[in-house]
């Protein structure tokens, strides 16, 4: 064998190790960027189950509120017009 021989032999043997590395390289980032997927969708959907639920949950605090703020805004229409509070605080004072 001629010196030509022998160092395509060793190209290749290095070539073929070179290979196997690049190839344990690209499957473990592989592995990293399918877990960051997976982080992400997981954030992304506890972001709108976190939305949901402050939404959700303002409007049934509204709903459940309403009849009583209705009956507040009821007492403010059945004062009289004109009421004086001027006079009341007066009477008071006797």
């Amino acid at each position: 064998m001629s010196f030509v021989d022998w160092h395509r032999i060793f190209m290749e043997h290095d070539i073929k190790q070179l290979l196997e590395k690049n190839l344990e390289v690209s499957q473990e980032s592989l592995r990293l960027m399918q877990k960051m997927h997976r982080a992400a969708m997981w954030a992304k959907f506890f972001g709108l189950l976190k939305w949901a639920i402050i939404i959700g949950g303002t409007v049934w605090g509204y709903l459940v509120i309403q009849p009583y703020l209705n009956q507040l805004l009821g007492l403010g229409n059945s004062i009289p017009q004109g009421f004086d509070v001027g006079g009341l605080l007066k009477g008071l004072g006797k």
